[in-house]
């Protein structure tokens, strides 16, 4: 969400917040490197009907809540098709299952390299089957074109990015949506928002001990600091032992599009839906 410097930022009162950074840093490589210790190969070994089976059976396990069985009908990024912002090699997409994507909601899996590699099989027959595969974000050049123009006239680049178009913090960027996310998945979150928020995304507001508030998006925390960015995008950081509360917030931060008139929501699905990432 936003790129602060650690070396600028102070605890109040105490500890820089870059020192609290290393210090996890620290912590986590041993984690990192054994993650990716476990990657033995660039292809994938595990490509039977039987591999495929028991892939499948993982995948419905740690993959579908995020995902949808189909690959399309999650909250998380769309898998029913060939485009993949990360690569789209074995080995790219190995450390993408393995490791997860930083800044975004997709965590990395303690699991064994074959199942692994399993589940990335399983993951490659919904791509053999993005072609046919009902609710893809079809685009229309007209409807995109327009759609842009609501886009910016109602303001979405103060809260979204669109690739290094934009500076908005306070919502995820949008740059490969298009490719991510059927039509009707985006359609919903435009016009109720507040059916299915990510976790990264729910705000956070903190009450500190003199009862004064900060609302914002959680950045990261410890047992002793809590840092935030906060709804005027400010990076903002707090011992624990100043905080009398912290709770995460119910429903969106985004407003619905409910009353947008139906046209003027359809082009912006169009341009919405055009966004396919950096190297369409």
């Amino acid at each position: 969400m936003v790129e602060s410097q650690p070396s600028k930022l102070l605890v109040a009162g105490s500890i820089p917040v870059s020192r609290s950074i290393s210090l996890v840093r620290r912590l986590m490589l041993p984690l990192v490197a054994l993650s990716l210790a476990a990657q033995s190969r660039d292809t994938n070994p595990h490509t039977s009907p039987a591999d495929v089976a028991e892939g499948r059976r993982l995948y419905s396990l740690f993959c579908v809540f995020c995902h949808g069985m189909d690959g399309a009908s999650g909250r998380g990024a769309r898998l029913a098709t060939t485009f993949r912002r990360h690569g789209t090699s074995d080995r790219d997409q190995y450390r993408v299952i393995a490791n997860g994507v930083s800044g975004t909601e997709m965590s990395g899996h303690f699991l064994q390299e074959d199942e692994v590699w399993r589940i990335l099989s399983f993951v490659r027959t919904l791509e053999r089957g993005a072609p046919a595969s009902p609710g893809a974000c079809a685009v229309d050049a007209g409807s995109a074109v327009s759609g842009r123009r609501v886009f910016e006239q109602r303001g979405c680049l103060g809260c979204h990015s669109v690739g290094l178009e934009g500076s908005g913090r306070l919502g995820p960027d949008l740059g490969g949506i298009g490719a991510a996310r059927p039509r009707e998945a985006l359609r919903e979150s435009l016009v109720a928002p507040e059916r299915a928020v990510a976790p990264a995304w729910r705000a956070v507001r903190v009450t500190l001990r003199d009862q004064s508030t900060v609302t914002g998006f959680l950045l990261n925390e410890d047992e002793y600091t809590v840092h935030m960015i906060d709804m005027s995008e400010r990076a903002r950081s707090f011992e624990r032992r100043g905080i009398s509360s912290m709770a995460r917030q119910a429903g969106s931060t985004m407003p619905p599009y409910a009353s947008v008139p139906p046209q003027e929501l359809e082009h912006l699905l169009g341009y919405l839906c055009s966004l396919k990432g950096g190297s369409q």
